[in-house]
């Protein structure tokens, strides 16, 4: 009897142990806990292929404690050891998905190929409060309960020194099946990676292939071990000359654009300096954004409104950045390419000459430069800014006058650091038009009070917004600190802002100088949930304010839409400006910037990527990490083909929206393959 019922204890175990594992499994790939995902529509095929991936992958391990170990006590405890690596491997995932809304991939690991591997590291680290904020810790669960099952059904037992030693399979038989086991498993997963495949072949899956389209297709960890092996080997990207000829022949259609770039601002800075700003994870909610603190309602972006208020403002405007982010931010607006999204462009991509705004300044005779207050091995800026982008120079923290006052998270200060760089412009316009480009750094994680911070001011020069015993959320205070901290820190490069345009002027630069300015991703932040709970505390009359819906799905896509969205300025601050204030609501996106700018200045590029933001062209923007595409009235997952409609007005049905998603696959696989198949010519 009580062999009976040791052996069903170990039964009990073995399928606990194959059901949570794969539950976990298919949980990642779900949006049933990770609210922000959109998988793709499963099939039949997905769901069985995929489950017997994750099936074979689990034997291939009882297959090895059974041909490693000779009693079923060491087994079961090998097994429930590798479920607490797996629980936190699955946990790993989820804070990956949760922080950066794409799934892990191998192609992710080059941003450790920099020279900076130091400060990547220390990133990490110090935004690990902002991860756990979102952290979903329901994927630990499986690791506790295969720790209660051992104890409960083996640790008990140990005393007793007959079911301790005993094991279901002794001898040659152990060997033969711990091996046919590992065989068995070994089989299914390659069994289901040529089904894959198979299914795969001559549709847009075969060369846009994402992790969770993989995973649901053949199983978590079956895809990564795919993946590595494609990556190890290169074993799945060779270039079909078909297909390379196919990509060159639409890359000569965007030779003469004939959706009116040439409109009426064409050529109206022409021989003007162009003052480019990237403004580090800034939100376009920003904008016009005022909070009540203490009775009075106090404006984050003073200078900013300012500025929107004598500009031509983008307020329908979004970022484009995968998995390089500010880097995949700096590509996309000086080419107008896209980046792929699951591998970083500055290290995977680098050895061809993309046409950027940089080469095509200095094809007028502009001097160019680029500069960042972080260290210029970081994104390996002083190289790539040079070579693969066509900057005469860039200057990084090490070109820098740095002040330990004027330090924050160890950079140098967005007023300072601007103030410098308008300087160098300043002498440089001495002999020649300049394109500046100032790449700024304060509003970067993490949104805690900076280590150099003296007592009181979180900053040197500026008040804080908030007072010490404010609360804007007081049911999270860990969210409340991350919210408000970046509120602290935009406040405070809106404050840089307004000291660098005074310098411009004071300079006289103004008269002759355009500044542009531009978010370059988003904060990663829940800031959603600020306007959520404390809606009646808040104000803007520049921008709507949003209405947030309780479906869970049309939230978590107006949730992405809202943190997407970035502001695009462009502000002439002479005293006699050559545009006219506007607010141009139309559907844009950063691969826009290029060939705006291109246009503004008389710039003559070979190629027209995007559209003409100034243009009344109709147009979409995308999101290359999850395949979100932002088109005018309307958000819609390129995976799950859900959509919110935002604005009313526009009756979007459902064969519109695959119409959208059609439009948005067919580019999307032209722009990667313009990078992956090097099309353009190879750097010397």
């Amino acid at each position: 009897m009580e062999k009976a019922q040791s052996n069903k204890n170990k039964l009990i175990f073995i399928i606990t142990f194959f059901g949570l594992n794969i539950l976990n499994s298919i949980l990642l790939t779900t949006n049933v806990i990770l609210d922000n995902l959109s998988p793709f529509p499963r099939t039949i095929f997905m769901v069985i292929n995929s489950f017997f991936g994750d099936f074979g992958f689990l034997l291939i391990f009882v297959g090895l404690s059974v041909v490693i170990f000779k009693k079923d006590y060491s087994r079961a405890k090998f097994l429930m050891i590798l479920s607490i690596v797996l629980g936190f491997i699955y946990f790993g995932f989820s804070v990956y998905f949760q922080h950066y809304n794409m799934f892990f991939s191998f192609y992710n690991l080059s941003a450790f190929k920099s020279g900076s591997n130091t400060d990547t590291v220390g990133f990490i680290f110090s935004s690990l409060l902002l991860l756990l904020t979102s952290a979903k810790f329901i994927f630990l669960l499986s690791s506790l309960l295969i720790i209660f099952f051992f104890l409960r059904l083996f640790k008990r037992y140990k005393s007793h020194k007959n079911f301790y030693n005993s094991s279901l399979v002794k001898g040659k038989d152990r060997v033969l099946i711990g091996l046919g086991l590992f065989i068995a498993g070994a089989l299914l997963m390659a069994s289901g990676l040529s089904a894959f495949r198979v299914d795969i072949e001559d549709t847009w899956y075969e060369d846009n292939t994402t992790p969770l389209y993989g995973a649901q297709t053949v199983g978590l960890f079956n895809y990564y071990i795919y993946e590595g092996y494609s990556i190890l080997t290169n074993r799945f990207t060779n270039v079909s000359p078909d297909k390379f000829k196919t990509v060159e022949e639409k890359l000569e259609d965007l030779k003469n654009p004939n959706d009116g770039i040439y409109n009426e601002y064409s050529g109206i800075f022409e021989d003007k300096n162009l003052l480019l700003i990237q403004l580090e994870s800034f939100n376009n909610f920003l904008i016009g954004l005022e909070i009540e603190v203490n009775g009075e309602f106090l404006e984050v972006t003073p200078n900013l409104n300012r500025i929107v208020e004598n500009s031509i403002y983008f307020n329908n405007f979004y970022n484009s950045v995968g998995i390089g982010n500010t880097s995949d931010s700096e590509f996309t607006v000086l080419s107008g390419i896209y980046p792929i999204g699951n591998d970083y462009i500055i290290y995977d991509h680098d050895k061809v000459k993309y046409p950027t705004l940089p080469v095509l300044f200095k094809e007028k005779g502009y001097y160019t430069f680029s500069s960042h207050a972080n260290t210029e091995k970081f994104y390996e800026r002083s190289r790539v800014h040079t070579t693969l982008y066509g900057y005469h120079n860039h200057y990084g923290k090490e070109s820098l006058n740095i002040d330990s006052n004027g330090l924050i998270h160890t950079w140098l200060n967005d007023r300072d650091f601007l103030i410098q760089n308008i300087e160098r412009l300043n002498e440089e316009a001495k002999a020649n038009q300049v394109f500046a480009h100032l790449i700024t750094i304060t509003s970067h994680i993490p949104y805690n009070k900076p280590i150099e911070a003296k007592e009181g001011n979180w900053f040197v020069g500026k008040d804080n917004l908030f007072p010490a015993d404010f609360s804007l959320i007081e049911d999270n205070m860990i969210l409340n600190q991350q919210i408000q901290g970046y509120l602290e820190h935009a406040a405070y490069a809106d404050y840089a802002i307004g000291e660098a345009l005074s310098k411009l002027e004071e300079l006289g630069l103004n008269e002759n100088t355009v500044v542009v300015l531009y978010g370059d991703h988003g904060s990663d932040i829940d800031a959603f949930e600020l306007y959520y709970k404390n809606k009646s505390i808040l104000k803007n009359d520049i921008n709507e304010m949003i209405d947030y819906v309780y479906d869970d799905q049309s939230r978590a896509l107006q949730n992405r839409l809202f943190n997407a969205n970035i502001p695009f300025i462009i502000y002439d601050p002479s005293s006699n400006p050559k545009l006219e204030a506007n607010t141009i609501t139309y559907v844009r996106g950063t691969n826009t910037i290029a060939r705006t700018i291109a246009n503004l200045f008389a710039l003559e590029p070979e190629y027209y990527f995007g559209t003409d933001a100034l243009s009344n062209n109709k147009t979409y923007a995308y999101n290359p990490r999850n395949l979100d595409i932002y088109a005018d009235g309307v958000i819609v997952s390129g995976q799950s083909f859900e959509y919110y409609i935002v604005d009313d007005s526009y009756n979007y049905t459902d064969s519109d929206i695959r119409d959208i998603v059609t439009r948005f696959r067919a580019y999307k696989d032209f722009n990667d393959k313009l990078i992956k198949y090097k099309v353009f010519p190879l750097l010397k």
